[in-house]
């Protein structure tokens, strides 16, 4: 396996609302290896997403990241970026380490041409004359598949199908040739044409530019066709993380055995469906122990009294549970 270009330990996001302290994102570790496509998969509400923009402090207000550290390699010195200032963390934000967001709509701003967009990337990022990031843009448009890249070049977001904002955004983010993508359900708000078109592009960029790129989805059969390893969440901790191959053929947390079996198979006769049982706990006030204790048909009672360490399994695969604390390397 190839050195890892992005760790990130022990990070903590909590939410202070009204009602109470939303612990968002609990105690997360995971590293992201150079060249590959690191999933993080779970249900809606479980944390991925503020996981993966706490890495360079996009959280917005009520969150607090309230401890941990983000280290990203840049050459052979490794930075925190959850401590950098905030005016060295813009040149990596943006540059190195750029975003796909979930919603195309909100992420282009409605008073600007699509074109001008990447243009603002670009300058923000390079010195280069605006003419020469004008025909980079339209350049990046044609490379993510926008037809008539020119005439789209000075649409406005409004004049854009839903596919298309999304493109526009995937273009803006992989313009400067990051060395990490963070790609959060690139593909929820399109049909199954630009879909496939996506993940075309996506693996791409990874062979051809040799990117990195955390895949923030709850599309397991996603997961199976891009990741390289995937990093299961549930109520704002990771429960397992292994090899794409191993989660899907040998899972060992129950919560990523409940999700495998959610999905159905095409290939055999579906009886019926095995859905996770009880609903996501309430993140104010999470259960003790195990969060997933009470929707685990194997809990015991340790389970609700203790959080379950982290066990290496095997090498490269890790789980947090008790069903498997006397297994350990």
């Amino acid at each position: 396996m190839s050195d890892p270009i992005l760790k990130v330990e022990d990070l903590r996001v909590y939410f202070y609302t009204y009602a109470g302290v939303v612990k968002a994102v609990d105690g997360v570790s995971f590293e992201v290896y150079n060249k590959e496509v690191f999933g993080l998969i779970g249900e809606t509400g479980c944390g991925k997403t503020v996981t993966s923009r706490a890495i360079t402090r996009l959280i917005p207000d009520p969150g607090r990241i309230e401890s941990g550290r983000a280290l990203f390699r840049i050459n052979s010195r490794w930075v925190d970026l959850l401590k950098l200032p905030e005016d060295e963390l813009r040149k990596i934000r943006g540059s190195m380490i750029t975003y796909v967001f979930q919603d195309p709509t909100s992420a282009l701003d409605p008073l600007y041409t699509a074109g001008y967009q990447i243009v603002e990337t670009i300058l923000a990022h390079n010195k280069t004359h605006p003419r020469e990031a004008w025909s980079k843009a339209i350049e990046t448009l044609r490379r993510v598949l926008i037809p008539e890249p020119e005439i789209r070049a000075r649409s406005y977001p409004h004049e854009l199908s839903g596919g298309m904002k999304q493109r526009v955004v995937a273009g803006a983010s992989i313009v400067n040739e990051p060395r990490l993508l963070v790609a959060d359900e690139p593909t929820t708000n399109v049909d199954v044409t630009i879909q496939a078109q996506m993940i075309e592009l996506l693996s791409q960029l990874k062979n051809l530019k040799g990117m990195s790129i955390i895949l923030v989805t709850h599309n397991m059969g996603l997961i199976a066709e891009m990741a390289d390893r995937v990093a299961v969440m549930y109520a704002g901790k990771i429960v397992e993380i292994a090899d794409v191959n191993t989660i899907f053929e040998e899972p060992l947390h129950p919560y990523t055995q409940g999700l495998i079996n959610c999905v159905p198979d095409p290939t055999k006769e579906l009886k019926e469906l095995y859905p996770i049982a009880g609903t996501v706990p309430d993140l104010i006030n999470p259960p003790s122990g195990c969060r997933f204790w009470p929707r685990c048909s194997r809990a015991m009672d340790i389970c609700k009294r203790e959080a379950p360490p982290g066990i290496n399994v095997s090498e490269g695969h890790r789980v947090e549970c008790w069903l498997y604390a006397g297994s350990g390397l």
